[in-house]
């Protein structure tokens, strides 16, 4: 019984599951999707163009479309996403489009898209029937226009001049018409310069800006010109063009504007070896080209003894050349001041048809200098003796035998005329430098090789750069001693025969007209050697008499000079000093009292007090 109520309630069962899947079949519905058109996302979004690759693609996109069957599309690109004015890319009948580096940056370009700056451009596809979805990238183009000069033009003319080097002489502007203050990288700009027609294969650089223009200045431009072919006081030719760098991840960019050119006149910067003062106030000049008074040039500056007056107008003037006499290029009093020079007081202003110098001081004999570096003009004590910028140099290093790289025995090389110094010098195959201030040792300014060859010196050929740290001098010669002589005024550097400076390297004075010293050997006087045949040094002298002696450790055993010796041998002895008349015949001062130049030429044979 219970086999047959399973059996009917497997086939109830059965009929249910059977008439249930009829409903289900009924009411199923299968659709199919809509036909697509559909430009891909890209996989990437930033796209930065690569100058150094300009065939690579900027860009690859796909697309799929089961709409347009048989289609060709145009791709196009909109700086805006309403396509207002749509740009036709190119045109396809494949399903994927590429355009390279080059190709886009140029459209871009052409668009006035600026340069280095995340620029969002729109794409899209267009069948004439039918119209894609838009995708968008983030385009960084790169520059190709060139930058454009603005000012000055090509028919500007410039004269430099050097009455004030730090003054503007032009301003070169230029317009940069891609880049704009938002771009992304740094752009420099380079200022170029070459003589005209030249090209810029070696260009000479005025200077690097980030902004769009750039000063050129009367001295730093006078500078350029001289040493690019320029010639002093004459008009040339020389062309001018920006060169631009950008500065970007692909490495540098650089683009160069046409060339400009400017005429331009620069200034002597060559000082002359010698000025030349005349008139009135030059008492021994006047207004006449007899007997000039000669300042002689030692390195920057100009310097010697004169006699000025206030008498008979007091004015006078420089001149460069005296062959050429009232021809000569010549300095007044504005000439100066307008450069800024400090006058000393005793000059100013003539006012006279000329603007000459006027002397205001006392009459009498002062030491004149110019020094052209420092733009200082100065009235001193009349020098006596020799006149150099220093009163010796200083040798120190091995290639100086007896000096060494030290301090303890450096070669004094004395100042013996005007521009002169001169000295014996004991050489090696070694290295050395010339140094002005013994006392300053290591600190004390300093004359290298390079130092003389740049000012023009002529250098004996036994002496070379060394080509060290400090590009010391080095001598190549035969060791030995040497006669040393530098020629500040001639400049040159001259090795000879050791030279015979002075017979004695001092002379001793002793005696009650010198009070310093007494008649005793406890602290005789020391007048020594600076030059050839020249004693001179600072003495103070009382009213009473004196001799003079050569060997100090002889003391009264050394052989001695007197008044009658010196008047015998044809010397002319200054007018404060005469026979003593005692049982020496010394020396007796008879001046005022105090402190003086002494000075003993035994070449010209002159005693003198100043």
């Amino acid at each position: 019984m219970n086999i047959y109520i399973k059996r009917l309630s497997y086939l109830f069962l059965s009929l249910t599951l059977l008439l249930s899947a009829c409903d289900a079949e009924e009411s199923l519905t299968i659709t199919s999707p809509e036909a697509e058109f559909v430009l891909d996302t890209p996989g990437i979004s930033n796209i930065f163009l690569n100058f150094a690759l300009p065939n690579n693609p900027a860009f690859t996109i796909t697309w799929s479309d089961e709409v347009n069957t048989g289609a060709t599309y145009d791709v196009e690109m909109s700086l805006d996403a309403d396509f207002a004015s749509p740009i036709v890319l190119g045109t396809t009948e494949k399903n994927n489009f590429s355009m390279t580096v080059d190709n886009l940056n140029t459209v871009l370009n052409n668009a006035n898209v600026k340069s280095f700056l995340p620029t969002p451009i729109f794409l899209r596809l267009n069948t004439g029937t039918a119209v894609s979805n838009v995708i968008l990238f983030q385009v960084s183009k790169y520059a190709v226009e060139m930058p454009t000069v603005t000012g000055p033009d090509s028919s500007t003319g410039i004269v430099l001049s050097d009455v004030d080097p730090d003054l503007v002489a032009t301003t070169v502007t230029w317009e940069d018409p891609e880049i704009t203050s938002t771009s992304s990288i740094e752009i420099s700009y380079e200022l170029q310069m070459v003589s005209s027609g030249a090209g810029f294969n070696n260009p000479v650089i005025l200077g690097n800006t980030s902004e769009l223009s750039l000063d050129l200045k009367h001295g730093e431009l006078n500078t350029f010109v001289l040493d690019n072919g320029g010639t002093a006081g004459t008009a040339s030719d020389f062309d001018f063009r920006i060169k631009a760098t950008a500065k970007t991840a692909a490495g540098d960019l650089f683009r160069t504007s046409d060339a400009i050119t400017l005429t331009i006149t620069p200034y002597d910067v060559a000082l002359p070896p010698a000025l030349y003062v005349v008139g009135a106030g030059a008492v021994d000049a006047g207004w006449g080209w007899t007997s000039p008074v000669e300042l002689l040039l030692q390195g920057k500056t100009y310097s010697g003894n004169i006699k000025l007056s206030p008498d008979n107008g007091g004015n006078f003037r420089f001149f460069t050349d005296k062959t050429l006499e009232w021809a000569s290029p010549s300095y007044n009093f504005p000439y100066f001041s307008d450069r800024g020079y400090t006058i000393d007081s005793n000059f100013e202003n003539a006012n006279d048809g000329d603007s000459n110098f006027l002397f205001t001081g006392t009459a009498g004999e002062y030491f004149l200098e110019i020094d052209t570096e420092a733009e200082t003009i100065t009235l001193g004590p009349a020098v006596v003796g020799p006149n150099c910028n220093f009163d010796q140099l200083w040798v120190v290093g091995a290639g100086a035998v007896d000096a060494g790289w030290g301090w303890s025995n450096p070669i004094q090389i004395s100042c013996t005329g005007t521009g002169v110094y001169e000295g014996n010098i004991n050489l090696t195959n070694d290295a050395f430098r010339f140094f002005s201030d013994r006392t300053l040792e290591w600190g004390s300014p300093s004359f290298n090789y390079p130092y003389y060859e740049n000012a023009g010196y002529t250098i004996d050929a036994r002496l070379e750069n060394a080509s060290d740290g400090d590009s010391n001098f080095k001598f190549n010669g035969t060791p030995g001693q040497y006669g040393l002589t530098i020629d500040d005024v001639n400049k040159t550097i001259t090795l000879s025969d050791p030279i015979k400076l002075c017979e004695f390297d001092q002379l001793w004075l002793v005696g009650a007209g010198v009070p310093d010293a007494g008649w005793g050997w406890t602290s005789p006087v020391a007048l020594p050697c600076t030059g050839a045949g020249v004693y001179s040094g600072q003495v103070t002298f009382a009213n009473d008499a004196f001799r003079f002696f050569t060997d100090r450790t002889l003391e009264w055993s050394s052989t001695s000079y007197n008044f009658p010796y010196f008047e015998n041998e044809g010397y002319t002895i200054d007018a404060n000093f005469e026979n003593a008349s005692d049982g020496d015949s010394n020396l007796k001062f008879v001046g005022t009292a105090g402190t003086y130049t002494l000075t003993i030429d035994t070449v010209n044979k002159t005693i003198v007090l100043n």
